[in-house]
């Protein structure tokens, strides 16, 4: 009852938020340039070993995430309406922070799991999970909420009462309190004591919910962020786990950006 109880209390204060910045924001004609903080999804994993019928497990894991900051040049974003000729000059500046952990909770019936988690990862996230848990493999998807903090500079205009435009720019890299939402999946399969896993999402920055001091509503759509982890986990026991991967932040399929990460997982059952 405590998880639900907390994910109702992100669910509340989402909707507020969303309600306060609806409010407070104004709309942007058109854009020149904008350059966008993102981050990687939340690693969000299944359980990576066999669970027996109708077991109740918890999860606590917590590791370092080690990669190098970059701007992405982003292609072929345009605004839109009656600016839909005109392109920004739009960038993605990926960033890293070093650690990250989570609170998982698993239920497995028959055959089916689910689970719910709370997590840091680029920020404070909840998630959810479906998925099916066999003797020699897993598979299942999953969603996540986040806050996090994120930088947007732009230089755009702003249409006046007399129709007249108004150039507005932020360029200050102030960052703004923002909530993300994304989607993802994820598979392992069980080798004795070794777990070869995979679990990847994506979400969209521009659909990041301003949360303090919004930005006007911008005139454009930004590319997907795919996160792609691949692990490999060795359990020293049936409740310790030893996890080493690598992740890979692609935008829209294009380029890529690589980070090690490394953790571990202590589970009760």
């Amino acid at each position: 009852m405590g998880f639900l109880k907390k994910l109702l209390m992100i669910l509340s204060v989402t909707s507020a938020a969303i309600a306060l910045s609806a409010c407070a924001s104004t709309k942007m004609e058109y854009a020149e340039s904008a350059t966008i903080d993102i981050y990687p999804g939340p690693s969000m994993q299944g359980i990576s070993r066999h669970l027996p019928e109708n077991t109740i497990g918890s999860r606590l894991r917590g590791g370092v995430a080690i990669g190098a900051s970059e701007k992405i040049g982003l292609d072929s974003v345009y605004n839109k309406g009656d600016w839909d000729s005109v392109e920004v000059d739009a960038r993605y500046k990926i960033k890293y922070l070093p650690v990250w952990g989570s609170i998982d909770k698993f239920v497995k019936g028959k055959l089916f799991t689910m689970n719910i988690g709370f997590g840091i990862y680029h920020g404070i996230y909840a998630s959810t999970g479906f998925g099916i848990n066999t003797k020699y493999f897993e598979l299942g998807v999953q969603s996540f909420q986040r806050f996090t903090y994120e930088s947007f500079n732009y230089h755009a205009y702003e249409k006046k009462e007399d129709e007249s435009l108004e150039k507005i720019e932020d360029t200050n890299n102030n960052d703004k309190l923002v909530f993300q939402y994304g989607a993802g999946a994820y598979a392992s399969l069980f080798i004795k004591s070794v777990t070869l896993s995979y679990n990847g999402n994506v979400y969209r920055p521009n659909k990041s919910i301003v949360i303090n001091d919004p930005i006007p509503e911008i005139s454009f759509a930004t590319p997907y962020v795919f996160t792609n982890n691949f692990l490999i986990s060795y359990w020293y026991s049936d409740t310790i786990e030893f996890q080493l991967g690598i992740t890979n932040l692609l935008v829209d399929f294009n380029g890529g950006n690589w980070s090690l990460m490394a953790g571990v997982s202590l589970w009760t059952f």
